[in-house]
C-alpha cells in the first residue's frame, strides 16, 4: 500500500479519497487537484483512542505490516508520508474529501473530519459524498459528483468528531447511541455504523453477522472460498469487505482451538499477502473447497458458543473483545448485552 511523499498533482486543490481505484477515476476524469488516497482498513484491527494522527498512525502500521506480511518500517514510513501529506494542507486553498456510502469510507471520514476539526480548519473544506462505488465511475459521473462538492458545515464536523470518539472509546455504548440518534448530517452514517455494531459477536453463538453469514453459506453446501466470498458480500447493500479482510476472518473460523470450517490450505497471508513469505497461490486459496466442521454445526444450531470455546480475541474500533470482556450485541433487538 504505497503512499506518495506528496499528493500528485501540482493544483491548489488537495482531494482526499479512500483509495488507488477512486484516485484513478479521478485522474481519468480530469479533475483538477492533488490526490492522496488514505487506504486504512479501519474496520479491521485495533483503533484505539491514541492522542493523535501520528500514534494512531504507528498502532495501524504495526497491525497491517502483521496483517499483510509486510515490514513494520516500510508501513511506518506510508503512513508517515501519508500524514505528513494532510498536515501540509494549510498549503492548498481549497480541500476536498471523495468518499463513498459505505462502511470502509465512513470510518475514513470520521477520521478525516476528525483530523480537520482538531486542525480548526473549516475555511476551502468540501465533501463529495458519493452514494456508489466511486472504483466503478466513469469520467462524466466524477465530474458530475466534483460539481456537487458542499462545504464542510460546522454540524458535519462536531458529530464527526464525536462519532470518531465513540468508534475509538474502549467500549462500544457510545457508538450504541449514536448509531440510534439523528446523524442525518452525515448521511451515510447510520446504517453504517449499525453494521458496525454488527461485527461485534452475538450473544448466543458468539459470531459476527460476517461470521454467521459465512457459516450459514457452508450450511447450504459446500462451496469455494472465492464463492463463499461473494455470498456473504453480497448480502450488505453497501458491501465494504475486501478478500483479504473477508479471508482474515475465514482464518479465525478455520484454524482455531476448535476449527468451525474445513478446507482452507493454510493461513490467507501465506497464499494472500503482499510480504515476500507469501510464496504460495491465491488461486490456490481462493478455490479452496469449504465445509463446516462438527463443532460448525454445533455454533451454528446455538448449542456451543464460538467466543467461548475458542476464546478468540478481535478489535471493533477501540474495543478489545476478548475472553475477559465479552460484550455482545443482540442484532435481532439492536442493543448491547454485557456477559460475565
Amino acid at each position: 500500500m504505497p503512499i506518495p511523499d506528496a499528493p500528485s498533482g501540482s493544483e491548489d486543490v488537495l482531494i482526499i479519497t479512500n483509495g488507488d481505484s477512486a484516485v484513478a477515476r479521478i485522474e481519468q476524469a480530469r479533475v483538477a487537484g492533488a490526490i492522496l488516497p488514505w487506504r486504512d482498513v479501519l474496520h479491521d484491527g485495533p483503533v484505539p483512542a491514541a492522542g493523535g494522527l501520528e500514534r494512531l498512525s504507528a498502532i495501524r502500521s504495526a497491525f497491517i505490516a502483521s496483517d499483510l506480511g509486510l515490514g513494520v518500517g516500510e508501513v511506518a514510513a506510508e503512513f508517515a508520508a501519508r500524514d505528513a501529506a494532510v498536515r501540509g494542507h494549510a498549503g492548498f486553498a481549497r480541500v476536498e474529501i471523495w468518499l463513498e456510502h459505505d462502511l470502509y469510507d465512513q470510518l475514513q471520514l470520521l477520521q478525516i473530519l476528525d483530523f480537520f476539526h482538531a486542525e480548526s480548519r473549516t475555511e476551502g473544506l468540501y465533501l463529495v459524498q458519493a452514494d456508489d462505488y466511486l472504483g466503478l465511475q466513469g469520467p462524466e459521473a466524477m465530474r458530475a459528483l466534483a460539481d456537487r462538492a458542499a462545504p464542510v458545515t460546522e454540524r458535519q464536523l462536531a458529530l464527526a468528531d464525536r462519532a470518531w470518539d465513540a468508534f475509538t472509546a474502549q467500549t462500544p455504548h457510545a457508538l450504541a447511541r449514536l448509531a440510534m440518534e439523528d446523524t442525518t448530517a452525515l448521511p451515510h452514517l447510520a446504517p453504517a455504523l449499525k453494521r458496525l455494531l454488527q461485527e461485534l459477536p452475538d450473544p448466543v453463538r458468539g459470531l459476527t453477522l460476517t461470521e454467521e453469514r459465512a457459516l450459514g453459506g457452508l450450511a447450504e453446501a459446500e462451496t469455494t472460498t472465492g464463492e463463499l466470498f461473494r455470498h456473504v458480500t453480497e448480502q450488505d447493500e453497501a458491501q465494504f469487505l475486501g478478500d483479504a479482510s473477508f479471508f482474515r476472518r475465514l482464518d479465525s473460523l478455520a484454524f482455531a482451538d476448535e476449527p468451525l470450517i474445513d478446507g482452507l490450505p493454510g493461513p490467507s497471508p501465506d497464499y494472500c499477502g503482499l510480504g515476500p513469505g507469501s510464496h504460495l497461490g491465491y488461486a490456490d486459496y481462493a478455490r479452496a473447497r469449504l465445509r463446516l466442521t462438527k463443532a460448525g454445526r454445533a455454533v451454528m444450531t446455538g448449542r456451543v458458543d464460538h467466543r467461548v470455546i475458542n476464546r478468540i480475541d478481535h478489535w471493533v474500533g477501540g474495543v478489545h473483545i476478548s475472553p475477559a470482556a465479552l460484550i455482545r450485541y443482540d442484532r435481532a433487538h439492536g442493543q448491547l448485552v454485557a456477559q460475565d
